[in-house]
């Protein structure tokens, strides 16, 4: 399978053969390519994929192929997800007992239906869509299937529906609910979830936290990784993204009742876990100390970091610092994401003129 300069000089030709669904072959060429090297690589992959047996079950597929590629690709955390949701939702339905290049249009609508009757969220009905067309694109990519069934169907559920329906609390109720928890006889709780709300944290960089990462002089916090836990065992990762490693400035109570904290931990190794708890642990905990107080506006651990966010925008902080506390990876995100809590922000511009309009008519 040769690769060819294009009659023009300038660009390269890869031409090379895949396998079709009826097991024959047909060539097929691909142009474009900057160097021979590019166009060479590419048939490589073309190579690789034929010989894929795309007679084996999508099953099959799935753990042969397909995840031990996407293993080198992932960071642990976001691998072992994908992993769980794949597990569950793909490999016990009846479309992963069929071979991968017989699998229609119509067997995938069929998956989706019984999604859909499991009365999921829309955020996560749409990335378990995802896994799915990310498994057909593959095959298609990289093991020659002709064309992924799952082209020109709808998706099912919504990607953005999660940021439309953001909840969180004001400071009120925040603090109406941080009253529920003794500061004494539950320091550690009283603690976490100020740092969850007043800093932003992701709840998994939270239970990361070690002594080593702590400034009390500086009275800063260094985010450099993440908790989870999976299969009975902990796991430390990177963070979510190159922008979630941050250094975060704490207010002065919350340092002074932190040092406490810290302080009370005798003899603690430098790198232990502050708060040895699991997730659920802590969404067990927020859960009942709601019921506790009788609040009806229920929210979630991870609602704390949108609450931040909400809270420093009403008191004036402008979106690059709210993008810096909570580590997105671009100011587009932040703005796409909280843009609706600065509303009145906005409107104190409207206001400024208003005044000047009205001294000048007195």
């Amino acid at each position: 399978m040769p690769v060819y300069k294009d009659a023009d000089g300038k660009k390269w030709r890869a031409v090379y053969r895949i396998k079709l669904r009826d097991g024959s072959t047909k060539q097929k060429s691909k142009r474009g390519f900057r160097t021979k090297k590019e166009a060479e690589a590419y048939i490589a992959e073309q190579q690789k994929a034929m010989k894929a047996d795309l007679g084996m079950t999508l099953s099959t597929f799935i753990t042969e192929k397909y995840m031990p590629d996407k293993k080198g690709m992932l960071k642990e955390r976001t691998y072992l997800t994908k992993e769980h949701m794949i597990r569950t939702h793909l490999l016990e339905a009846p479309i992963a007992g069929m071979s991968i290049n017989s699998v229609q249009p119509e067997d995938i609508i069929a998956w989706q239906n019984e999604i859909l009757k499991q009365g999921y969220s829309e955020c996560y009905n749409r990335t378990l869509n995802n896994q799915i067309v990310g498994i057909f694109n593959h095959a298609e990519r990289y093991y020659g299937l002709e064309k992924s069934p799952c082209r020109g169907i709808a998706k099912i559920g919504r990607s953005d529906a999660e940021k439309q329906m953001l909840r969180y609390w004001t400071h009120e109720e925040f603090l109406e609910f941080l009253d529920s928890i003794s500061p004494e006889t539950d320091v550690m709780y009283h603690l976490l979830f100020q740092l969850q709300y007043y800093c932003g944290f992701r709840i998994g960089e939270t239970l990361a936290l070690t002594k080593a990462d702590i400034d009390f002089v500086g009275k800063s916090i260094f985010i450099s990784k993440t908790y989870d836990r999976r299969n009975k065992k902990d796991i430390i990762t990177e963070p979510k993204t190159k922008n979630s490693i941050r250094r975060v400035y704490l207010p002065d109570s919350l340092c002074d009742e932190l040092k406490r904290y810290v302080d009370g931990l005798y003899e603690y190794p430098e790198d232990a876990r502050i708060f040895p708890v699991i997730i659920r642990a802590v969404e067990t905990k927020m859960h009942r100390q709601m019921e506790k107080v009788g609040m009806t506006n229920i929210i979630r651990v991870h609602d704390l970091r949108h609450s931040a966010a909400s809270f420093y925008l009403s008191q004036g902080a402008d979106m690059y610092a709210i993008q810096r506390l909570l580590g997105h990876a671009s100011i587009e995100e932040t703005i796409r994401t909280y843009s609706h809590f600065s509303i009145e922000q906005d409107r104190q511009i409207a206001n400024i003129v208003n005044r000047l309009n009205q001294k000048e008519g007195d």
